[in-house]
Parts: structure tokens; C-alpha cells; sequence
């Protein structure tokens, strides 16, 4: 958090604070994104379920007010809402804070009150999930082997979601199931290659969560013989891809889904804790290699250290670039604070690059530490000077407070996957002569035009062989029919050791 007094010290500094929450917070999208259920919709109101609480907005009101029908002291702003569910003051600024700066990924961009006449479907009715049967997305367009999506972590934990509207199951959308404690899939994250918007034109990220459940998280398969590295990431794709290239025996993985936030934070704390007694258990992270990717850092070794640390509580504020870290200490261990200020200063202090200022503040109950982390102007990937601080930085408190051994490990590129496609980048050769009767699937065909279909490059990957052309993918949501006349080149695919092995069942 930003400030290095308490209350006492300075009411006004919370003051602003709170009434910063007050007035951004996006009361009705928090109350969707942690399970409440829309009860009633009405000019100035709404009303929300869950479990016990029987919570009414008054969206008439700026800020928006609330109260809990099942009880009267229940009452306020969205502060007093957090305030009510948080018995530390400290902690729930930060949990309002951390609203206002988390992506959350909204579900629905309007909230609609279920109708009393007939059912209506969730999203999730709309998609049939089924165990994968085609997993051209994550192979041609990600780069993932066959023996990677068969291999133990992985093996029947991934499938496919075909829309109902989808006649002869012709998109193939992949879904990571998000777990309960107990194994079951509670959600689905959806992913396929982006999509052309027909009404803008513009090219969009397809990715889709398939219920109001988002905070629960995808994990693999556990190791047979127990959990040796904790390893987690952003998406399901990134933990494939490290897997490929960095895996162990004894990998168990965890994706966050491409955001963090509280629920997720301890969601993950408590899927965690029964391995965490497991001897030589080493916890691992691999998020993205950009800016992004750090804050996570930071956000989850935050959580770890107050989950697991004895006398010590870390709270952080992350304001754009900026970003402001209070290390609280217990009485009975503040004699160790000055050893641990030294320590930190001597790992990083001078290893963070110029303008990027590292500062550490001594005072008699905490460890004040602030620092920025800006991207590189000319690539989303951090800086590598700023990355190696930031490793070194999170190592170190790390190895002062956690009762486990945690390692942060960065990709080359922006992030795991990028890596393992820039990996396997020279498969192609081109042929001595053009010979039409020998393109297989697989093979790379250049057109003729300069440009491929809708705009796309002119190089296609072939899928079919038919009597008058090939079918061809150009990266586009749909292949493509080529007649042999439009192609000006044929290259060959180059097999590599592991696709020479026979393609295993998922």
C-alpha cells in the first residue's frame, strides 16, 4: 500500500483512499464476479443473492449504496461492504484497491434478472464439452505436440466445446476445465485463434468463461508418485508449452486464466496448502515475461508470504508503474527488520536500472520498500535488466520469510508459448521443383497473390488434399479452398524426431 503511516498518523490519507473505492469500484460487477446472483432489476435498484445475504444496490445513488435484507447493520458503500467481510482494516483498503486496478474478465457486460416464464440457458448449456477429439488449435496454432497433450500432467484434463449452433462440430474450441477443491470442474475457459468482428472488421482474442465461477483455477493431473515442483502460470497454454520445454517428473500445474485477483489468490492458497508439508516441495512461477507477468509475481508472492510467514504481513499498492510495498512486523521479530532491510538493499538495491528507483524505509514496525516497473518502448517484453531485479528482489524475500523454496522463471520471448513456437520455427524446406502431386497435409503452399484470404498472409498450411486443390488454414477462424493453379510454391514439412514417433492417443 502506498502509505507508510498509520490512521492515527494520517486520517486524511484513508480518507481519500476510501473514498477513491467508493467512487470506482464497480459494485454490481464485483458482487456478479463472487458468486451473488441477480434477484431483481429495477430504475434504481438491483438486488443480489448469496447464501445468507440478500444484498440491494442503490444504483440511483452516486457513489451507489447498499443493504443486506438479512441484516440491518449491514449497510453503506461498497467500503463498509468490504469492511464488514475484512476484520482488518488495512487489509480490506487493499482488497478495494486491488479491485479498482484488477482486469477482472466481466462475464456478461449486462447483469440480466432471470425470467420468471420458461428457463433460460447459461452460457455453459450452450456449448457441448466433450473429451478432446481435435485439437488442431493448441497443435498448429500454439505449437503444442501431440505427446505433450498425452503426457501424464495432461492426459484426459483438456477438452474440446463444440456450440450447439455448430452444425457437424466444425469449430473446435478448446476448454480447460477450473476445479473445485474436490477435482470437479465448476467452469470452463474457452480458447481458439482470434476471430474477424463482422460488424468493425477488426480482429478479436477469442477467450471465454463460461460461468459467473471464474475465481476457481485450472490444475493438471497430480503426480503419481507426489508433488515435487508447484509450478504456476496465466493460461493453460503457457503451462503446455513450459511443460514441453522445462518439465519435470513431479510437475504439478496451476493456471490463474490470464488474471489475479483475491479470490483467485486464496483459492489457490488453499488448493496449495496440503502439498505445501510435502519435503523439498519447491513452488515455481512462470507468468508472462512483460510487466503484466511481474505484478503477478508480486501479487502471489504476497499472499504466499502473509499466508505462510510467521510475524510478518506484507501489503502493496500497484499504481501503474509504481509500486509501493509495507512490510509490517510482529513485535517479537522486529529485532530481525534492520538484518533484513541490509539484506534486501545488498541483493537489489543496485540492481534495479536508473530511473527506476529502488528505496527501502526503515521505521520502527515495518520495512517500506518502493520501485517501478516500466516495459521496454519498442517490445511488451520487460526489460531484461529490470526482469533480473525484479527475480533477484522476489528470490530474496522469498528465501526471508517463506518456509518453502520458491524460484520465478522467465521465458525468452513475452511469454512460454511464444518460446516454444520460436522453437520449432524451422520446419519447412522448399522443394527443388514444383511438383503438385507430391503437397501432403501438413506441407506449406504460397499463393500466387500477395496476400492470402481476408487480407491474411499468402502462406497456408494444408489440411486436405481434394480432386482440384487443397484445403488450406491461413490462421483465419475457417480453412479455405485452394485450386492447384493459385499456388506459386510448395514446401515441404520437416518431421522432427519427436513427430516421427507414432501419434499417441489423447
Amino acid at each position: 500500500m502506498k502509505n507508510t503511516i498509520s490512521y492515527k498518523e494520517d486520517p486524511e490519507h484513508y480518507k481519500r483512499l476510501i473514498g477513491k473505492i467508493n467512487g470506482e469500484v464497480d459494485f454490481e460487477g464485483h458482487l456478479l464476479r463472487t458468486g451473488h446472483v441477480l434477484l431483481k432489476k429495477s430504475a434504481g435498484s438491483m438486488e443480489f443473492a448469496k447464501e445468507g445475504d440478500r444484498i440491494v444496490l442503490m444504483t440511483s445513488r452516486d457513489p451507489i449504496s447498499y443493504f443486506n435484507r438479512n441484516d440491518s447493520e449491514d449497510k453503506g458503500l461498497f467500503f463498509s461492504f468490504l469492511r464488514n467481510r475484512e476484520k482488518n482494516f488495512y487489509r480490506a483498503v487493499e482488497q478495494g484497491l486491488e479491485i479498482i486496478d484488477s482486469a477482472h474478465e466481466h462475464v456478461a457486460q449486462n447483469a440480466k434478472v432471470p425470467q420468471k416464464r420458461g428457463r433460460t440457458r447459461s452460457l455453459e448449456e450452450n456449448y457441448n464439452i466433450v473429451p478432446m477429439r481435435n485439437p488442431i488449435y493448441l497443435t498448429k496454432e500454439r505449437g503444442i505436440a501431440m505427446e505433450t497433450l498425452a503426457s501424464d500432467p495432461f492426459r484426459g484434463r483438456i477438452f474440446n466445446a463444440f456450440h450447439h449452433n455448430d452444425n457437424g462440430g466444425k469449430i473446435a474450441n478448446v476448454a480447460f476445465p477450473k476445479f473445485d477443491i474436490g477435482g470437479t470442474p465448476r467452469n470452463y475457459i474457452l480458447y481458439n485463434r482470434p476471430y474477424r468482428d463482422r460488424h468493425t472488421g477488426e480482429s478479436k482474442k477469442f477467450r471465454l468463461v463460461l460461468n459467473g465461477k471464474d475465481h476457481f483455477l485450472f490444475s493438471s493431473n497430480p503426480p503419481k508418485e507426489g508433488a515435487q515442483r508447484i509450478v504456476f502460470g496465466e493460461s493453460g497454454v503457457d503451462l503446455l508449452s513450459f511443460h514441453e520445454l522445462e518439465g519435470k517428473k513431479g510437475d504439478l500445474y496451476i493456471s490463474f486464466g490470464g488474471n489475479v485477483y483475491t479470490e483467485k489468490l486464496d483459492f489457490f492458497y488453499e488448493l496449495i496448502t496440503p502439498i505445501l508439508s510435502r519435503k523439498g516441495i519447491q513452488l515455481v512461477s512462470i507468468f508472462d515475461n512483460d510487466a503484466t507477468g511481474h505484478r503477478f509475481d508480486i501479487q502471489v508472492f504476497t499472499k504466499l508470504i502473509n499466508a505462510m510467514a510467521k510475524g510478518v504481513y506484507i501489503e502493496n499498492r500497484i499504481n501503474r508503474e509504481r509500486v509501493s510495498m509495507n512490510i509490517h512486523y510482529h513485535m517479537d521479530r522486529r529485532g530481525q527488520m534492520a538484518h533484513d532491510a541490509r539484506t534486501i538493499e545488498d541483493s537489489v538495491g543496485n540492481a534495479f536500472p536508473k530511473g527506476q528507483g529502488f528505496k527501502t524505509l526503515l521505521f520502527s514496525d515495518k520495512l517500506a520498500l518502493e520501485f517501478s516497473i516500466s516495459e521496454s518502448r519498442s517490445t511488451t517484453i520487460l526489460d531484461p535488466q529490470m526482469a533480473k531485479a525484479l527475480r533477484a528482489f522476489l528470490t530474496t524475500l522469498g528465501g526471508l520469510y517463506l518456509p518453502v523454496r520458491a524460484k520465478i522463471m522467465k521465458s525468452m520471448g513475452k511469454d512460454w508459448n511464444d518460446d516454444l513456437k520460436s522453437s520449432k520455427k524451422e520446419r519447412y524446406e522448399q522443394l527443388g521443383t514444383m511438383d503438385l502431386d507430391r503437397i501432403r497435409p501438413g506441407d506449406k503452399i504460397v499463393l500466387k497473390t500477395n496476400s492470402g484470404p481476408e487480407g491474411a498472409p499468402n502462406e497456408g498450411i494444408v489440411e486436405e488434399i481434394r480432386t482440384t486443390g487443397v484445403l488450406a488454414d491461413f490462421g483465419l477462424r475457417y480453412s479455405y479452398m485452394v485450386p492447384f493453379r493459385a499456388i506459386a510454391a510448395h514446401l515441404r514439412h520437416k518431421k522432427t524426431s519427436k513427430e516421427n514417433i507414432a501419434q499417441l492417443k489423447i
